[in-house]
């Protein structure tokens, strides 16, 4: 062992001569393993413990709550893959090692014993392990020679903001020049991690508070992440043992507003800072970009909070339409460790966070859609091909602003992922992915559609059984739509519609019941599913979090059962749209509500002859449990119309409160307080209860 004490001192010195991070795989049994941690941990005064069976004078971190260390710093990450393995935990913990420190990955022995028995992600994992610049140390295997470096960057001074390269300078003075100069000029900042743009925010946002009265906003998707921007400005300001999230400087204030506080309140700021801002759902941004004069954007290019190169993508084309002035800069060399970081680059290959969507020639690449081969494609092929690889993840990347390494390892892990691509003779260019659901027992599609169970996965199957009242749908089998991507050089030229014919084909052989897509609603997204032979048939009542709008589920009937029940879920669509339109979606977009509503008028004109067994279907699951208010407002309308209508005896208190509900759609909150109900839970529990005993 002393030789390896030997070894662990010298690595450790050429990482911090060279302010690099180096990745290291410990492989061998538990007692060997401590020892040579041991030897690591005598080196680094800063070390943080990921995964299970930490020790008790290590400080550590469970690997589900990686994230919450993001902006923090070790110097010395132990990733205990022994128990379990997290791509999304090991790559954001990997942005808070610093420059000079290590990775230590204790990894199973059985990865390199039987590789073959290991999944698809682990299977390349294994072999992106046997790279050059990972050093690996395996008990029983002699050490390997010491990586060759060189010493790292030249210093770099700067008296005015006390930036640490070049490029922050001018970071540090772009964002100050959305304050100074002209207005309804917003700013685009983006980088890796690791090249201090927090930082640069914060020496911004301390350097304007010194030289002028100014309230400066801060809004991320949480506090977290702006611990660092804030650090930064406390720090040049000379401010110590501030409260959280506000610093005063003489008149000036920085204060970090939540983001849907901020777009409720609308307080008066006179620069407004929006980090991580790839997290943040692009309606909320926009409202920001519209309400703010003086706004800079900021949002981590390969980050675990938000992919930003989607965002800078989609976001960007917002900003050309409303303030077509506004600048961009990416920040690339980085702070915390020197260039060609070797665990960096071994991250980014290994997660394919720097995955680029292929270049096309249109000399080689014809435009012609006759020229487009589709394809379905075994995802656990994918594994040896990593430039076909890294081409498919591009496209996703582009195309959905949100995915992560967890996207990554279901694409090539789950077996009940599914992928149809289209090509042309050199790259490709769209894919869709397809997840396979459904397949219930009668009885465990009847427990979810009354709410009495909530297998894991199988969304679409789940969403028509409790969300609709349709059994059926998840006792028959389906694919949901998980990702349509198309390239951006290839758009608008019916590709995307073809390969969902495609995907169809490949339904229809697999012999499924029904297709599904669920996605944030927008305009053209709506077009075009319906231009692809999908109807509407839910409509979320809140919006979802991620995209920031309501969610909407639409369906492909393939076989003769599912069609059945796919008109039914249609006019229940188009009752329960008309029904819900005052109260539940008042709020709503005019342009998205008129969409759905003409769409779904033939529906809404047959509501005087409206399906009674429909009704009674949805009323009685309601009257048992299942559903919710919101689902099946339409059909106690229809039914409490009907109950009110035959009653002989004088209307009770009881009754009132139905009619104020279901037939004036008053608020819940006025409900609770008419009715002395102690919360609305309460009071929906009532009305539930009068709807079953009456409904019998």
């Amino acid at each position: 062992m002393s030789d390896f004490i030997h070894f662990c001192h010298a690595l450790s010195e050429n990482a911090k001569q060279a302010n690099i991070r180096y990745l290291v795989v410990v492989e061998g049994d538990a007692g060997w393993t401590n020892e040579l941690v041991g030897a690591f941990l005598n080196r680094y005064k800063h070390p943080l413990w990921a995964g299970e069976t930490s020790p008790e004078h290590i400080p550590s971190v469970s690997l589900k709550k990686a994230k919450q260390f993001l902006g923090r710093e070790c110097d010395c990450l132990i990733f205990n893959a022994q128990d379990a393995f997290d791509a999304e935990a090991l790559g954001a913990l990997s942005g808070t090692v610093t420059g000079g420190g290590v990775l230590l990955l204790l990894a199973p022995s059985i990865w390199f014993r039987q590789t073959d028995e290991q999944s698809p992600f682990i299977r390349r994992l294994i072999g992106l392990l046997s790279l050059p610049d990972v050093i690996q140390l395996r008990q029983g295997m002699p050490l390997p020679p010491l990586p060759v470096v060189s010493s790292s960057q030249g210093d770099y001074s700067d008296d005015e903001f006390g930036c640490l390269t070049p490029e922050q300078f001018e970071a540090v003075a772009a964002i100050r020049r959305v304050v100074t100069g002209h207005r309804k000029r917003p700013l685009v900042l983006t980088a890796d991690r690791g090249r201090g743009k927090s930082a640069s925010l914060g020496i911004a946002a301390a350097s304007l508070m010194s030289e002028r009265t100014l309230r400066i906003g801060v809004t991320a998707p949480a506090y977290a992440n702006t611990e660092t921007l804030f650090a930064h400005a406390a720090r040049r300001l000379g401010i110590n043992n501030a409260p959280l999230g506000r610093l005063v400087f003489g008149d000036s204030e920085l204060v970090f507003l939540a983001p849907d506080a901020l777009l409720s309140d609308k307080p008066a700021l006179d620069f407004l800072i929006v980090d991580e801002a790839a997290a943040i759902p692009a309606p909320m941004l926009n409202k920001l970009l519209r309400h703010y004069n003086r706004i800079a954007f900021a949002s981590t290019i390969h980050g675990y909070e938000g992919t930003g190169r989607g965002f800078a993508i989609k976001f960007c084309q917002q900003l050309d339409v409303v303030t077509p002035q506004w600048r961009q800069l990416k920040i690339n060399q980085p702070i915390r460790w020197a260039d060609n970081d070797p665990l960096e680059q071994w991250i980014f290959n290994t997660l394919l966070l720097d995955a680029e969507y292929a270049a096309l020639d249109t000399d080689s690449d014809v435009v012609n859609s006759d020229d487009i081969r589709y394809r379905y494609i075994p995802t656990d092929s994918l594994v040896g091909d990593e430039m076909y690889l890294s081409q498919l993840f591009g496209l996703l990347v582009n195309a959905h602003y949100q995915t992560s390494p967890a996207d990554l390892v279901q694409l090539l892990d789950d077996d009940a992922i599914h992928l149809v691509v289209a090509e042309t003779k050199n790259h490709v260019v769209a894919c869709c992915l397809l997840s396979v659901e459904g397949g219930f027992t009668p009885e465990l599609a009847r427990q979810v559609m009354l709410g009495q169970r909530r297998p894991k996965g199988h969304l679409l199957a789940q969403s028509v059984a409790a969300h609709i009242g349709i059994e059926l749908g998840a006792i028959q089998s389906c694919a949901r739509v998980l990702r349509i991507a198309v390239h951006p050089d290839r758009q608008q030229q019916g590709i995307g519609q073809l390969l969902l014919q495609h995907c169809r084909h490949w339904a229809v052989a697999e012999k499924l019941d029904y297709l599904g897509t669920s996605f944030g609603m927008v305009s053209e997204l709506v077009d075009f599913w319906c231009k692809a032979g999908y109807t509407p048939v839910r409509l979320g009542v809140s919006k979802d979090a991620a995209s920031g709008s309501h969610s909407l589920l639409m369906i492909q009937p393939i076989s003769p059962e599912s069609e059945g029940w796919a008109t039914q879920a249609q006019t229940l669509f188009a009752a329960n749209l008309n029904a819900q339109r005052v109260e539940q979606y008042r709020e709503l977009d005019t342009l998205l509500f008129s969409q759905l509503y003409f769409s779904a008028l033939d529906g809404v004109a047959q509501l005087p002859h409206y399906n009674t067994h429909l009704t009674e279907q949805q009323v009685r699951i309601y009257a048992n449990g299942g559903l919710g208010y919101d689902l099946v407002v339409a059909s106690l309308e229809v039914w409490l119309s009907d109950y009110l209508s035959g009653k002989q005896q004088a209307l009770d208190t009881n009754d009132y409160m139905a009619v104020a509900k279901i037939l004036q759609r008053q608020s819940w909150s006025t409900i609770v307080s008419d009715y002395g109900f102690t919360s609305r839970k309460m009071a929906e529990k009532s009305l539930r209860e009068y709807v079953s005993l009456r409904a019998q």
